[in-house]
């Protein structure tokens, strides 16, 4: 029960139960026999309905993740270069992806002409997967540095045996931010497999996957997604 609380009452939180429930539903809908289609079908609708429940709240993320960016700026107090620009593009490309969104999000309620909604569509699958790709990239790196530190501090495990408390203590810390690490890369990679799947088709396996394949990706990257908040929450605990 705490833990459910400790879940919803946060926007976060919120975000990424509703995501899990989606894919959730989605699998099942997938996994249903032919002459349960109709069935299939309702399901189906209801995962879009919680779908777009996200993108109505996703409406006021644009100022909160404006502050983040240029709080972040061009990232100065990043060691590793190559981190530090993919941080800055990646930020660049989700500060653009939000307008897009509401643009789209605006015409498909026909507040605005929806001439070019399945455009708009296109273009925000194509920003995502570039923002997922940048972040893999991202994971990568970190992964490599995180591991040649783990390097020295074993090498310095066998020759500094006063300190050798701090050193495990050190390699303790090293892999739990290599374990975090993995997860953003499981994640990310689960969620591009699926927008590549909603690319145009002709582009790598855009619009092969099946319905209950698409919702495994998406329960995976929304597994860890929970994980992490709740995680989050119990370390401000």
């Amino acid at each position: 029960m705490n833990t459910a609380v400790q879940l919803l009452e946060t926007y976060r939180g919120r975000d990424k139960v509703i995501r899990t429930c989606g894919y959730t539903i989605q699998l099942i809908a997938g996994l249903l026999p032919k002459e349960h289609q109709a069935f299939s079908d309702v399901l189906v609708s209801t995962a879009s309905t919680l779908s777009g429940s996200r993108v109505v709240l996703r409406l006021c993320d644009d100022i909160p993740m404006l502050a983040y960016n240029l709080g972040y700026g061009l990232g100065a107090h990043e060691k590793d270069h190559f981190i530090r620009w993919v941080d800055v593009t990646k930020n660049m490309v989700d500060q653009i992806y939000g307008p897009i969104e509401h643009v789209m999000w605006a015409t498909e309620r026909q507040l605005l002409p929806g001439t070019y909604t399945a455009r708009l569509k296109e273009w925000c699958t194509k920003i995502w997967a570039i923002s997922l790709t940048l972040n893999i990239l991202r994971s990568l790196r970190a992964l490599i540095i995180l591991r040649l530190k783990k390097q020295r501090l074993a090498r310095e495990q066998q020759t500094e045996k006063d300190d050798i408390t701090d050193v495990k203590e050190s390699m303790k810390a090293l892999r739990l931010q290599e374990f975090n690490v993995v997860l953003t890369l499981v994640g990310s990679a689960s969620d591009l497999v699926n927008a590549i799947n909603w690319m145009p088709p002709g582009f790598l396996w855009a619009g092969k996957n099946s319905l209950a394949f698409t919702g495994v990706m998406g329960m995976i990257s929304s597994s860890i997604g929970l994980y992490r908040v709740y995680a989050a929450k119990i370390k401000q605990a």
